[in-house]
């Protein structure tokens, strides 16, 4: 369940949304993933490929160290099955959609406030450190319940290089970093994400890379028109 539950995670981040650049209509992409993640003195391994349409439906193949494959799309509903049980599970909230996904912003070239504004924050200041760019953002509507309280962005140049998220007690519970960062579709995009999810005194870190983009005429997979079994069997997550 900690794998499913891992993997649910990675593809709920990772999820893309339509995106453009000046030059070229992004209609189809395909993306080899590979993530590492250590939590509890335990490490794994896991490895995929995203399938992503301009529709916003996206489809995420785990081939190790389990056949998974999760099916998304920009209205939040997301599927997960597993082939050898012939399972799936069903999951609908739309702030899972895959047009709300940090990533997409990159693809989008959105990424002035990462999607912030967006979810109900403004920005609180600005300020310089170390030649990088440093914005601060709060809710826009104080609410003392919400979990997330604070969350900062960190710029080198026009790029996103570390966000980190802070709670109602000052404490940082999730820090984001972005690297390697080259051109996909004219946009700027970090092949490699490392996440650390801090949580009851214990870190779950989770390092991903992109590798071997394929867009549009070189997108070519059946995947793309994946389809779960009629007769699968429903459990809950």
């Amino acid at each position: 369940m900690r794998l499913v539950k891992g993997i649910f995670s990675t593809i709920l981040f990772f999820s893309l949304s339509s995106f453009f650049s000046p030059s070229q209509t992004i209609e189809r992409l395909a993306v080899q993933l590979t993530t590492r993640q250590v939590a509890q003195g335990k490490s794994v391994t896991i490895r995929g490929e995203l399938f992503y349409q301009r529709s916003g439906d996206l489809v995420t193949h785990f081939t190790y160290p389990k056949e998974m494959v999760i099916l998304a799309n920009k209205f939040g509903e997301t599927r997960i099955y597993d082939p050898k049980a012939n399972a799936v599970m069903r999951v609908q909230n739309a702030m899972f959609g895959t047009q709300t996904t940090q990533l997409s912003y990159f693809l989008s070239g959105a990424t002035a406030d990462m999607g912030l504004s967006q979810i109900g924050f403004v920005q609180k200041k600005t300020s310089t450190a170390k030649g990088l760019l440093v914005t601060d953002w709060k809710p826009k509507t104080a609410d003392k319940k919400a979990l997330i309280q604070r969350v900062r962005v960190v710029y080198n140049g026009l790029n996103p290089i570390y966000m980190h998220y802070t709670d109602g007690g000052g404490k940082v519970i999730r820090k984001v970093y972005y690297s390697g960062y080259q051109n996909l579709g004219a946009r700027p995009f970090p092949t490699a994400t490392t996440e650390i999810m801090y949580d009851k005194g214990d870190s779950t870190v989770s390092k991903t890379t992109y590798t071997d983009f394929r867009l549009n005429q070189q997108a070519n997979s059946p995947y793309f028109t994946y389809r779960i079994p009629a007769n699968a069997q429903v459990q809950k997550l």
